[in-house]
């Protein structure tokens, strides 16, 4: 939930300029079945406050190279405004920073090279920002 106010303030925010953010989440993957799971839970709040579907994506929909490609150009062009995924698909060679002002880690990997590949998306040459803010949420008691 503290994510969801997260990326909607900063969604808010950006609106005018169609600035974009990525939200890392190595716990779970999107279900179609009924299940619980975090990209779906954050979707669905982040629609309720008001964010359109159409702006929010997640990388595993892209599961061909045309459609990951079209993805891409649509998260650098602003349309897609919130790209969800895990260090896995979202890592190494995705190169979307254009809009990039946010990026979230809703967990932590445990090698820190997958911390690096996670940053590396947002801050790098290309980026239109001279600011990217970087947001780790953590539950007390669960970090190390």
């Amino acid at each position: 939930n503290a994510c969801v106010r997260e990326v909607h303030r900063f969604w808010e925010e950006g609106k005018e300029e169609k600035m974009t953010q990525l939200l890392f989440c190595d716990l779970s993957t999107p279900k179609t079945d009924g299940n619980f799971n975090v990209y779906t839970d954050v979707r669905e709040k982040l629609i309720a406050k008001g964010v359109p579907p159409a702006e929010i994506a997640f990388i595993h929909d892209a599961n061909t190279e045309t459609k990951k490609k079209e993805l891409f150009a649509k998260v650098r062009s602003g349309t897609v405004r919130i790209l969800m995924g895990s260090t896995f698909k979202m890592g190494a060679g995705m190169n979307v920073q254009d809009k990039i002002i946010a990026s979230h880690d809703l967990d932590c990997p445990w090698r820190p090279r997958d911390l690096e590949q996670r940053r590396g998306r947002s801050i790098r040459q290309g980026n239109q920002n001279d600011k990217v803010s970087i947001l780790r949420y953590v539950t007390e008691g669960t970090f190390d």
